[in-house]
């Protein structure tokens, strides 16, 4: 085997950097079909993966009623009042019957004298005291 000298070595790669050798035209097709092929797979994936994600109006007619209640907001302002309303109907029916019956007023004053017409909020003479209208916890255990 023969040595070369640094000159040749330099003239060898000077040749070298020179030619750059290009693909073929046949190669080069194949590669982009390969690519165009990728991309459509990937939008294709992409545009199932949206449809995925897109909301199924399953029900329509709970849909309608929804929209003929004036939307989710009214519906679930709906549902908290019947919640609230079920848990004080359930959870002090003795405590909110007294009150709406006039059963706390004073022992020597009427049924008459207690009424709101008669009763003089300002000078504290409704015959209720704070502790009346407020339900206790042994309200609430004496009724279940």
């Amino acid at each position: 085997m023969t040595e070369l000298t640094d000159s040749s070595l330099d003239a060898l790669f000077a040749q070298a950097r020179d030619a750059a050798p290009l693909p073929s035209g046949d190669l080069m097709a194949r590669v982009l079909a390969d690519a165009e092929g990728v991309i459509a797979t990937r939008e294709a994936e992409e545009i199932a993966r949206i449809k995925d994600r897109q909301p199924k109006q399953r029900h329509p007619v709970l849909a309608a009623m929804v929209a003929a209640l004036g939307g989710w907001r009214a519906v679930a302002g709906l549902a908290t009042a019947g919640v609230a309303g079920l848990a004080i109907g359930l959870g002090a029916p003795m405590t909110v019957t007294t009150l709406a019956t006039g059963g706390y007023a004073d022992s020597d004053a009427s049924y008459e004298t207690t009424s709101y017409e008669a009763t003089s909020y300002d000078a504290g003479e409704s015959g209720y005291a704070l502790d009346d209208l407020v339900p206790s916890f042994y309200d609430l255990a004496s009724e279940g």
